[in-house]
């Protein structure tokens, strides 16, 4: 009489173990890349808003090339929490371009606990009156 062998079936417990660890490594290995696609996405959100409400900055407190002198303005948005503005108008230099400013405008916010902010800055010139 011969022994038949019985048939290898299945998988050992190695083969499992090491199924079980690429499947974990490559599971934490996906979360770690969404969770950071998911915080680009919050910057660039913020980002976004801030551009849009520099527009609105300029559009509801426009500049008048008349009346700009050095000064800071600051204020809030109506009906939106969390983001701020300032405008700072400064003269370039006074002695050697007389007439020529620096504006600032900036819009600020916080993210998590850490403050951002977006900036533009534009040169307005307003020619001395004789």
């Amino acid at each position: 009489m011969k022994r038949r062998r019985a048939a290898k079936r299945g998988l050992t417990l190695i083969e499992v173990l090491l199924a079980v660890v690429i499947l974990g490594i490559s599971s934490s290995a996906i979360l770690v890349g969404v969770s950071r696609c998911l915080a680009v996405i919050r910057k660039a959100r913020h980002y976004e808003n801030a551009r849009r409400f520099l527009y609105r900055v300029e559009l509801e407190h426009p500049l008048d090339r008349e009346d700009i002198e050095a000064s800071d303005r600051s204020g809030s948005f109506e009906g939106v929490a969390g983001y701020s503005w300032t405008r700072e108008i400064e003269p370039v230099d006074p002695e050697f371009r007389p007439g020529l400013y620096r504006v600032s405008t900036r819009v600020l916010w916080s993210d998590r606990g850490e403050e951002r902010a977006e900036e533009v800055t534009t040169y307005v010139y307003r020619p001395e009156e004789d």
